[in-house]
């Protein structure tokens, strides 16, 4: 080609390219960025596979308003034995011997009591005979209430009682074979005189005479709150010769031997409050010193192993009160004690400690002095990890929390210490098997359900494992069963809860003779229990105490990982035709081998979880164009059954919804096509059989405004012109100029 022409090529394209650049763009389409919507999958980081081991956890239940059920208390009742003189009453000499009590309430009456420091028993009491002076001061309610009596003790053979009641009856009370009862009347206020051959009693009651003398101890029981107060003096005792009487044997008591009262208590109460943190109560314990100790405590028993893979969160409020005269005997601490298979751990949170040092030391204790630490009239927030706590100060791959007790003491004059508690949660998880990573080494024990039997292991650690390197094997043979269960607190199941069972387990050897057998019993509190069959190889053994009974569809599979994933309250539903409204009490796994039989399973991952709402994720949406329809689509995961709803609004109108249809591989719905210049806002709802609800973020998207119409547009006119132009001018030059000016 000449070079002229290829230069106008040349120059025509560039052209072209240049009128193709500078044309109108089309309008982009509009995309949605959904990362940041997404959910992760159902796993046991989303569940709730914790749980609550405390009873009453929030002081609600209680039976009287100074005894709260489901917990073990004790408290001391203010009951007092002395030697007394004037300005009390004294019959004989310068001393005489008092006693006095009073309750806290009726459920919790209080006992002065004296008897012989020794006493040695005789035989053949013949001729038995007692006397001494009595002087009741007050006894509030004599009849059928508080009563001052002496029981006396004889063997004939056999046990035999006579008691003897002063100032007081008691219409309730019979006579029995080996009880009887006497009813001495008397003046209040003033000395009176007992005087009985007991021998002759007990031949008239009875029937025939005793063979032995045990001991008498005299009771002072006050069931009311005002005080009981009772004095006796110069006693004497004889069976053909002076026992006691005078100064043999402090008779007269105006020596200080001879006699025992046991400890002198002032009283300690555990009582109900509606100053409270959470729900209408809390839990009121004071110990009110007179002089002599005052204590309580009341206890939980969680018996729950934790470890670094199953940690703990042990948490209550606490305010105290009062803190008056306190001196080193008057303290209050929550006492913890632990185990592992071979020693024991205590610690103790102090909460208030009335020595100057504020020190507070107990021999073998972890000792830690809690926030708030002698701090009165707030409320203060414990938290700290028990597991955290015992293996920071010892080396252990596990520890079982045995005991929980709150102790409170007053000891002095005029000590007082007064301590509300509420919201009191161990919080750790439901079951103590996990993934049985925290399990001793292969052929070892497993902890967990009954805790540790203390005989030849069949539950061991094996290594044989669906997950992790450890699982448990319950291997038996020839005849050997194997039953433990594991205890909840807490744990409820009603139309709110959303409950399941779930781990993995595999038969590895079932010779199938006719009673290898194996289930998990579930108890509920309102006294339904169900059985899961695991295997079975003869009629399902109903005798073995369940109501109801589910055969798994994997029963008596061999050789095969196994996921048991189960919905307690649907089961209970459909074993027994109604909702349950209750709790569960405990699991129980049992196993057995037939005689000449062997039966090995193995099982991991041990679960009891609550689900929450289901897990809404992954949404897309189709493009948005004027007038066309936009298809929305979600992934959605819950165990349970549920419903799925897109909710759609248009420029900020009334939601609209529209239910979202299974496809399969996701849920999906339509929202109509819109006009131009629109906004639709949207999000998706997942609602589980329980109610239990969830809501994606609400999501927005705009159809943009109609553009405006295009002008004509004369740049292609113009450029082809300028083209024409120039090319008629490049032919003229190299045409007609340029060979003209070559010829001159």
């Amino acid at each position: 080609m000449p070079n002229h022409l290829k230069h106008i090529a040349i120059l025509c394209v560039s052209l072209w390219l240049l009128s193709a650049m500078i044309t109108t763009p089309t309008e982009a389409l509009v995309t949605l960025d959904n990362s940041q919507y997404q959910i992760a999958e159902t796993d046991l980081s989303r569940v709730d596979w914790k749980l609550n081991h405390i009873a009453n956890p929030g002081m609600e239940d209680w039976s009287t308003a100074h005894d709260i059920d489901d917990v073990s208390t004790y408290r001391t009742t203010e009951h007092y034995s002395w030697y007394a003189q004037a300005p009390w009453p004294v019959n004989e000499g310068v001393r005489s011997r008092g006693f006095q009590s009073r309750a806290i309430d009726p459920e919790h009456p209080s006992e002065a009591y004296m008897w012989r420091t020794s006493m040695p028993a005789w035989n053949n009491p013949a001729n038995l005979t007692l006397k001494f002076d009595w002087h009741i001061d007050q006894i509030p309610q004599p009849i059928d209430g508080d009563y001052f009596r002496i029981d006396i003790f004889l063997q004939a053979p056999g046990d035999h009682h006579l008691y003897y009641y002063f100032g007081c009856s008691d219409s309730t009370l019979s006579n029995s074979s080996t009880r009887k009862y006497f009813f001495i009347d008397g003046s209040i206020q003033t000395w009176n005189t007992f005087d009985r051959n007991i021998t002759e009693d007990f031949f008239n009651t009875i029937g025939y005479y005793p063979t032995q003398y045990r001991y008498f101890r005299f009771e002072l029981m006050a069931y009311s709150s005002d005080y009981s107060r009772v004095f006796i003096d110069d006693l004497w005792m004889i069976n053909n010769t002076v026992i006691f009487g005078g100064s043999t044997g402090n008779g007269n008591f105006e020596t200080n031997t001879g006699w025992n009262s046991g400890t002198n208590y002032n009283a300690a109460d555990i009582a109900q409050s509606s100053v409270s943190q959470e729900g209408d109560w809390s839990l009121n314990a004071t110990a009110d010193s007179n002089g002599n100790q005052s204590k309580l405590s009341f206890q939980y028993s969680p018996n729950r192993r934790l470890s670094s893979m199953n940690p703990d969160t042990f948490s209550f409020q606490w305010m105290m009160n009062e803190f008056d005269g306190a001196n080193e005997d008057t303290f209050a601490y929550v006492e913890v004690e632990c185990y592992n298979q071979s020693e024991s751990f205590t610690v103790s949170y102090v909460l208030a400690y009335g020595d100057n040092t504020n020190t507070f030391t107990y021999e073998g204790y972890q000792v830690i002095n809690v926030t708030g630490f002698n701090t009165t009239g707030q409320w203060n927030s414990f938290s700290r990890s028990i597991w955290n706590d015992v293996s920071s100060f010892n080396q252990t791959d596990f520890i079982t929390v045995e005991r929980i007790e709150v102790n409170i003491r007053a000891d002095g004059p005029t000590s007082c210490i007064s301590i509300l508690f509420d919201d009191m949660h161990l919080q750790s998880a439901a079951m103590d098997d996990l993934g049985y990573e925290d399990q001793g080494d292969v052929g070892d024990e497993v902890l967990s359900w009954g805790v540790s039997s203390g005989f030849q292991p069949e539950f061991t650690v094996t290594d044989t494992a669906y997950s992790g390197s450890k699982a448990a094997n319950l291997t038996l043979v020839d005849g050997d069963s194997w039953g433990e269960d594991s205890r909840f607190e807490n744990r409820f199941i009603n139309d709110n809860t959303d409950l399941w069972l779930d781990f993995f387990w595999r038969i590895e050897n079932d010779t199938a003779h006719a009673e290898n057998l194996m289930y998990i019993e579930v108890s509920f509190e309102t006294g339904e229990t169900l059985a899961y069959i695991f295997a079975y190889h003869s009629a399902v053994p109903t005798g073995n105490g369940f109501d109801e009974y589910i055969i798994l569809p994997e029963v008596n599979t061999n050789d095969t990982w196994i996921n048991f994933q189960r919905n307690l309250f649907d089961d209970f539903v459909t074993a027994f035709g109604s909702e349950p409204d209750t709790e569960i009490g405990d699991f129980y796994l049992y196993a057995k081998a037939d005689t000449g039989g062997r039966f090995e399973v193995l099982f991991d991952d041990v679960y009891l979880y609550n689900d929450p709402a289901p897990e809404i994720s992954g949404i897309q949406m189709t493009s948005q164009i004027a007038n066309q329809a936009v298809n929305v689509s979600a992934t959605v995961t819950d165990p349970s059954s549920f419903t799925v709803e897109l909710h759609y609004r248009v420029d900020g109108g009334s939601w609209i919804d529209v239910a979202m249809v299974d496809t399969g591989t996701g849920f999906n719905a339509t929202i109509p096509g819109q006009t131009w210049a629109t906004q639709i806002d949207f999000y998706i709802e997942a609602t589980d059989e329980f109610g239990q609800v969830s809501q994606s973020t609400e999501l927005t998207y705009l159809i943009p405004s109609e553009p405006d119409p295009t002008p004509p547009d004369y740049l292609p006119l113009i450029m082809g012109g300028v083209v024409v132009v120039i090319i008629g001018v490049v032919i003229i030059y190299y045409f007609i100029i340029r060979p003209k000016q070559s010829s001159e």
